[in-house]
C-alpha cells in the first residue's frame, strides 16, 4: 500500500515554531519547491473552535501545487486578501476562518500539506506564501487525499462551510482514502459545499470536477490556466501599505518568544507582498475592525487593564523588556497615539481607494473578470452567502 507523506504545517493557536522554521529556509515570494526534503508525518492536535457572535464562515482551499500550477498559485497569493475583504464587505458581521491544503501525488515530495482553519489570516497568508509549484509526473493528481484532509479539519458547527478544489488535472484513485465521489457526498451530508475550479481546458478534469461539485452541492467553474489574476494597481496602494505597516509596528505582542517570532515572520511575509496585496490586507483589517493579532495587548495596556509593574518582562517585545514602569507606560501611550493617527488616515485613504476601484469596476477594468481565480471564488461565495440570507 502507498504510504502518504502528509505534513500538517501548523497547529492553532501555536503557530510559532513552524512559521519561524519555514521563514528560515523559504523566502515568502522566492522561487523553489514547497519542501526541500521528504517530510515526516507530524501529528498536530487542533483545539475545539470557539463560538463567535458573528456569522461564522469557514473556507478551505485545496490547491494542486504541481509544476503546471505556478501561475495560479502566484495569483492566489496576491488575491487572498481581496477575497477575504469581499466576504467582510458582503457580510460585515462575518467571522472568517481560512484553511489550506496543498496536494500533489504519490512520488512527489509530499502528497498533502495542510494549514488548519484559522482566523489568523496573517498566519494563513504567510503559509500560502510558501506554496510553490513543483513535481507532478503523470497527469492525474491525488485530489481525494486533498479533500479528505480538508474534511478532517475542525469545522465549526453552524458555520457556512465551503471547500474550493483548484487544479488542472483529473483525480487519481490511490485507494488510501475514500474515492472523490464518496468524499463529496460526505461533505454534502455535513453541509460543507464542495466547489471546484478547473484551470485550463482539460476535458477529463472538467468532467470529474463538474461531477464532484454536483455531488458536493457546490459550484463548478473554469478559469484560465494561469489563474487569470489581473491586479488593479491604484494611486493609493503604497500609502495604504505604509499606514498598515505603521499599525503593525505599534503592536505589543505580550507572549512567549516563539509567538512573538511567529508574528514577526507573518509581518515579514506581508511586507514582501506586492503593493496591491498589501493594500487589500489593510482594507480587510479596516473592514474587520479591532486588533490584528490575538496576542497584541496594546489596547488593554493603554486602557489601564494591565498593570505595568506586574508584567512578565520576558513576554514583552525585546525593545520594551528593559523599560521601567513609567517608561513602559510612556512607550505604550506613544504607540497607542501613533496607531490612532495611522488608523484615522488609513480610513480616509481606504475610502478614496474604494471609490477608485468602484470607478474602475464600472468601466470594466477592475478585477480579473471572467476566467479569473478571484472572480470565480467571489462569485461562489456570493452564491453561498445568499443562501444564508434566505
Amino acid at each position: 500500500m502507498i504510504t502518504r507523506q502528509r505534513v500538517v504545517t501548523f497547529g492553532i493557536p501555536t503557530l510559532a515554531l513552524s512559521t519561524i522554521a519555514l521563514a528560515a529556509w523559504l523566502g515568502p515570494w522566492a522561487a523553489g519547491s514547497l519542501v526541500t526534503e521528504k517530510p515526516s508525518d507530524i501529528g498536530v492536535t487542533q483545539p475545539t473552535p470557539v463560538a463567535d457572535n458573528g456569522h461564522q464562515i469557514d473556507v478551505v482551499f485545496a490547491i494542486d501545487t504541481t509544476g503546471s500550477m505556478g501561475g495560479l498559485i502566484d495569483g492566489a497569493k496576491r488575491t487572498v486578501w481581496s477575497i477575504a475583504t469581499h466576504i467582510k464587505q458582503t457580510d460585515p458581521s462575518a467571522d472568517v476562518r481560512i484553511g489550506l491544503v496543498a496536494y500533489r501525488d504519490f512520488g512527489d515530495d509530499y502528497v498533502t500539506r495542510d494549514v488548519p482553519l484559522t482566523s489568523d489570516l496573517d498566519a494563513a497568508f504567510a503559509q500560502l506564501s510558501t506554496f510553490r509549484a513543483a513535481g507532478g509526473g503523470d497527469v492525474p493528481e491525488d485530489i481525494a487525499a486533498g479533500l479528505n484532509d480538508a474534511l478532517a479539519m475542525h469545522w465549526r458547527d453552524g458555520a457556512k462551510k465551503m471547500v474550493f478544489i483548484v487544479g488542472d488535472a483529473a483525480p487519481a484513485d490511490r485507494g488510501e482514502v475514500p474515492t472523490l465521489d464518496v468524499l463529496a457526498r460526505q461533505a454534502a451530508d455535513r453541509q460543507i459545499s464542495v466547489n471546484t475550479i478547473r484551470c485550463g481546458e482539460d476535458l477529463d478534469t472538467e468532467r470529474s470536477f463538474a461531477q464532484v461539485a454536483q455531488l458536493g452541492h457546490g459550484e463548478f467553474s473554469t478559469i484560465r490556466q494561469n489563474g487569470g489574476v489581473q491586479e488593479i494597481a491604484t494611486p493609493y496602494d503604497t500609502k495604504m501599505a505604509e499606514l498598515s505597516a505603521r499599525i503593525d509596528h505599534t503592536a505589543v505582542i505580550y507572549a512567549e518568544p516563539t509567538t512573538r517570532g511567529a508574528y514577526e515572520s507573518n509581518m515579514a511575509a506581508a511586507a514582501a507582498a506586492p503593493a496591491p496585496a498589501k493594500a487589500d490586507r489593510a482594507a480587510y483589517y479596516r473592514a474587520k475592525g479591532g486588533k490584528r493579532a490575538a496576542d497584541d495587548m496594546l489596547g488593554e495596556m493603554a486602557e489601564g487593564k494591565m498593570a505595568f509593574d506586574g508584567m512578565d518582562r520576558a513576554k514583552l517585545p525585546t525593545d520594551m523588556q528593559g523599560l521601567g514602569g513609567a517608561e513602559l507606560k510612556a512607550e505604550v501611550d506613544r504607540r497607542a497615539a501613533d496607531r490612532k493617527a495611522a488608523q484615522k488616515e488609513l480610513d480616509e485613504v481606504s475610502k478614496a481607494r474604494d471609490g477608485y476601484l468602484k470607478a474602475q469596476e464600472a468601466a470594466g477594468a477592475a478585477g480579473g473578470g471572467p476566467g479569473a481565480f478571484d472572480a470565480a471564488v467571489k462569485k461562489t461565495v456570493d452564491r453561498e452567502l445568499s443562501k444564508s440570507a434566505k
